[in-house]
């Protein structure tokens, strides 16, 4: 019976180690899977880290590119309103213009048309001028011959100076021709007589309204100086006053001074030094 036992119990053994055996092959197997799936799932992981890194990277320069594109859109949007500030300005600069250009269009019309009116008042002013120079040379010749009259009516006064009583012509200018008819030239001296009033510094002999002087009978003999004042009374009426311009030996002529009765002052007005 302890053959048949041994038997079993080998065979059980036998058996036993059979099934370890197998259980040892069939966990190897699965170790051996495992560490596959592990190698695997190893693999995968460094693939997936090695994707997350490249992903990373592209992240990173996405974001980049995006934070430049970013940056250049909004240099852009700068850029932009500059250039729609420009042109807002050049627009403006440029109506601005066409206005100077229109008002100086206007002015330079204005300006032609002013210069025609000048022209037109020059070429008037011209012949004024040449009316104006003829009116001179008249007067010239006028004063000249006035002058000559009182240098010959201070000559007659110094021949009769040593007489008691003295007349003395008065003179006058007229453009009413004399009574035979002969022409007169603008400023012709005409003599009329007057005689001086007693106890009076001195008289008017001639008025010239045209020069606003008067020709007195004093002179140098009498101690009359250039710029000496005199005042012209006509009784106890006061006319006004003249002022020495020019003195001869026995006449002056002085130029009647403002605020004076111009048209009241005539021939025999007395005289009298201020």
């Amino acid at each position: 019976m302890l053959v048949p036992l041994l038997s079993v119990l080998a065979a059980l053994a036998m058996g036993v180690a059979a099934v370890a055996i197998y259980l040892q092959m069939q966990e190897r197997e699965k170790r051996i899977a495992r560490e596959r799936e592990l190698q695997l799932t190893l693999a995968e992981n460094d693939s997936l880290k090695s994707h997350l890194q490249e992903t990373e990277q592209a992240k990173a320069k996405t974001e980049e590119e995006l934070t430049r594109a970013k940056k250049d859109l909004s240099q852009s949007k700068e850029e932009l309103t500059k250039a729609v500030e420009a042109q807002e300005l050049l627009t403006k600069s440029i109506e601005d213009r066409e206005r100077e250009i229109n008002r100086l269009t206007k002015d330079l019309t204005q300006a032609k048309d002013e210069a025609g009116r000048v022209a037109s008042q020059l070429t008037g002013l011209q012949r004024e001028r040449d009316d104006v120079k003829r009116q001179v040379a008249d007067l010239e010749r006028a004063k000249n011959q006035l002058e000559s009259k009182v240098l010959e009516l201070s000559s007659a006064q110094q021949q009769t100076a040593a007489q008691p009583t003295v007349e003395l012509d008065k003179i006058f200018v007229t453009n009413t021709p004399p009574p035979d008819g002969s022409p007169v030239a603008s400023g012709t001296v005409v003599p009329v007589t007057a005689s001086s009033s007693a106890g009076s510094a001195g008289q008017v002999v001639v008025v010239n309204r045209e020069y606003d002087f008067v020709v007195m009978n004093l002179g140098k003999n009498h101690g009359l100086s250039i710029g000496q004042e005199f005042q012209v009374v006509r009784g106890t009426q006061v006319l006004g006053k003249v002022k020495v311009e020019k003195v001869y030996d026995e006449l002056s002529a002085a130029a009647i001074l403002p605020d004076s009765q111009k048209n009241s002052i005539r021939e025999g007005d007395a005289v009298k030094a201020l």
